[in-house]
């Protein structure tokens, strides 16, 4: 925990705190400094993922970013790839869209919806839970992914009525 403070707080570098614990008689190879690459290892190779075309171009926003070997998405919405929304009142054609979209996001990274580990679903009513849990028994499965269910007030435009976030195994 000293490691960690001294990191943080002070800013130092991974070898700094190597240093400073090995003055200390601290064994370094028990000591784990968050967001620090240990000597002689590569840092995780970061890439943007997109689709073609890509309907997040005009937000600025990243459809999904690979991190070594774990896809983070942005949330996807029923936008489809021309930028168009869809089902405006319609619950279960905008989750189909998200799926879809889900789907092809995690396809453009190597990856596909059995390899979700944890998804955050958005809601702008909560009484479509029910419909979730369909949801997830049809595009997921065994083992389910990690999931949190928030209900929003509104999301990215007033129309939407779902947005899925979801991390996922690549390759």
């Amino acid at each position: 925990m000293l490691a960690v403070r001294w990191y943080l707080r002070y800013g130092l570098s991974y070898r700094d705190v190597e240093e400073l614990l090995a003055e200390r008689g601290i064994d370094v190879d028990h000591v784990t400094v968050p967001g620090a690459v240990p000597l002689g290892m590569a840092s995780p190779t970061v890439t943007q993922i997109s689709t073609d075309p890509d309907p997040f171009v005009p937000f600025r926003i990243s459809q999904a970013m690979q991190v070594g070997d774990i896809v983070y998405t942005s949330g996807q919405a029923a936008i489809d790839m021309d930028g168009n929304l869809v089902g405006i009142g319609d619950f279960d054609a905008q989750a189909e869209q998200v799926f879809a979209n889900l789907a092809a996001v995690l396809s453009a990274a190597g990856s596909d919806l059995d390899k979700v580990v944890k998804v955050t679903i958005y809601l702008t009513d909560m009484s479509n839970f029910g419909k979730i849990v369909e949801l997830r028994e049809r595009f997921f499965s065994l083992p389910y992914p990690a999931d949190t269910i928030v209900e929003v007030g509104a999301l990215a435009l007033p129309e939407l009525l779902i947005e899925i976030e979801a991390v996922a195994v690549a390759g």
